[in-house]
């Protein structure tokens, strides 16, 4: 089972490089676009949470949010909860990029299921994807001390 499972990880890594390269002509990077795609999703928050939803340090979000504020993708406004924090929203232009990012990706991806693969196959990774998509979802594991691992 482990050659299988590190097989699938490499091919679902391969997929996803893949996959990025399908640009609509902007110069965002990855987490950029992800962080617009939370924001899309999600709505407005703070920089605080959408770093625990990127699974990153508030600094990095910090950085990726003020080149997306910088690039007009996103704004910031002030929290009413806490003045010392701001709001993000994502922006016209920030929603603009990203539905070209996404049409550009699915046009890809439409293209290639087309090409390479038979209906019965399509099916199986719209199954697939799914059944990702569950696995996306799993909890973490509750980090075991270093005590309990050696007794």
């Amino acid at each position: 089972m482990d050659e299988k499972v590190e097989q699938l990880r490499e091919d679902v890594n391969l997929f996803t490089r893949r996959i990025r390269t399908q640009r609509a002509g902007h110069l965002l990077t990855p987490s950029q676009l992800q962080a617009l795609a939370h924001l899309d999703r999600e709505g407005p928050m703070s920089a605080r949470a959408l770093a625990r939803f990127e699974q990153v340090a508030p600094q990095s979000i910090a950085r990726t949010v003020a080149i997306l504020e910088e690039s007009g993708m996103v704004s910031r406004t002030v929290d009413p909860q806490d003045a010392r924090a701001s709001i993000v929203a994502i922006t016209a232009l920030g929603l603009q990029t990203l539905v070209d990012d996404r049409s550009r990706r699915s046009e890809w991806l439409t293209a290639a299921l087309a090409a390479e693969c038979t209906d019965a196959e399509r099916d199986l990774l719209f199954i697939a994807g799914r059944l990702l998509r569950r696995l996306a979802a799993t909890p973490e594991p509750a980090p075991q001390r270093e005590s309990l691992m050696h007794s």
